[in-house]
């Protein structure tokens, strides 16, 4: 029980760590081109659509370089093994709902928690403060828990901030809210962190959604799993380009 709760300290800890070292990569980096708005489809459309309850929800994790590039301005994925998740939300009764960071976590198949994401979906004031830690994906390739290192480059980078790029990463974050007409979206993004490589074995992206007037929460579970084999062969195909 002991070392499992440390695993899980450790493995939060780490995840805070790599996000501050991003937000002072990218702050440093800066972003003279204006990155695009996320384009929602129909809800119907995604393959990983669920309806509970009357609430529909979707995810959609950004993998390819293209779209990281396109819309983060940096390979997020490759550069600091953070996984965007999308995740798309409509309501489809007459009652309000409410979406809240503290009910999205990443959790094992014995329901207990792996990552708290609602850090990360909240806004980002205090990160870059620590200094410029980061992870790299070649322990994620090889197996077994990840170490990180401090890189004096990106360190010394993160000294000067670009608040675009950190404003970017805000505004597409998947903020707290209450959805009170039908047919009505939310969308916004969780940043998973990578920090084992085993991080997505019998993992699910849990989301509970409150309903309102009744208070009660509709739970929904997708299936991280499968992405491994996908982030696996990204990272191989960038390494060797």
């Amino acid at each position: 029980m002991v070392l499992r709760h440390y695993m899980q300290y450790s493995s939060s800890f780490i995840a805070k760590i790599v996000l501050m070292s991003a937000m002072f990569y990218l702050g440093s980096a800066g972003c003279a081109k204006s990155l695009p708005e996320i384009t929602v489809q129909n809800i119907s459309n995604y393959k990983t659509f669920q309806n509970k309850n009357g609430v529909s929800i979707a995810i959609d994790p950004f993998i390819e370089e293209k779209r990281l590039d396109n819309f983060f301005g940096t390979d997020l994925l490759y550069d600091f093994g953070i996984l965007p998740v999308h995740i798309i939300i409509e309501n489809n009764i007459n009652q309000p709902i409410l979406i809240e960071g503290e009910n999205i976590l990443l959790v094992d198949a014995k329901n207990e928690i792996i990552q708290k994401l609602s850090v990360y979906s909240a806004p980002v004031e205090k990160l870059g403060s620590e200094g410029g830690a980061a992870i790299g994906m070649a322990g994620f390739l090889m197996g077994g828990y990840l170490g990180m290192f401090i890189s004096s480059s990106i360190y010394h980078q993160s000294v000067i901030k670009s608040e675009n790029v950190e404003n970017n990463l805000k505004i597409k974050a998947l903020y707290d809210k209450s959805i009170y007409n039908k047919l009505e979206l939310h969308h916004g993004f969780v940043y998973l962190v990578l920090v084992d490589s085993t991080i997505l074995d019998n993992a699910n992206l849990q989301i509970k959604v409150k309903n309102i007037k009744t208070e009660a929460l509709t739970t929904f579970d997708f299936n991280m799993a499968s992405l491994k084999k996908e982030v696996k062969r990204r990272i191989k195909e960038t390494k060797n380009e």
